[in-house]
């Protein structure tokens, strides 16, 4: 599974830190981070299975498997689509978006081609 992470240069230690922690806690993904004006070219040349990203998906609309737009502020929702499902998450912790990952990767085994999001 291929996870790629991108926020504005403004939230460069809280992107480094989500990476860190997703790598140390599900060391079987290949894990990547850019920041927002290289997210289309990272999209195409890394192809990730999930993006989290401070910004919707308006470079590759219905192209992932699952997109999940993680706030950096704290009273605006996060926004995550899986498999064309979306839904809305109320400041979530790491746990949630751990378990979000999981929910991912059980697609992934399900679906040839799962995308949607």
């Amino acid at each position: 599974m291929r996870i790629l992470i991108s926020y504005e240069e403004a939230y460069r230690v809280y992107s480094d830190a989500l990476e860190r922690a997703i790598r140390g806690l599900r060391p079987g993904a290949e894990v990547a981070a850019c920041n927002l004006g290289s997210l289309g070219r990272r999209v195409e040349s890394f192809d990730p299975d999930l993006v989290v990203s401070s910004r919707p998906n308006t470079v590759d609309p219905g192209g992932r498997a699952a997109w999940y737009r993680l706030s950096p502020e704290p009273d605006e929702p996060s926004k995550a689509c899986l498999g064309g499902r979306r839904w809305r998450r109320p400041n979530p912790t790491l746990e949630e978006l751990l378990s979000f990952i999981d929910e991912v990767e059980v697609l992934l085994r399900r679906e040839r081609e799962p995308g949607g999001c």
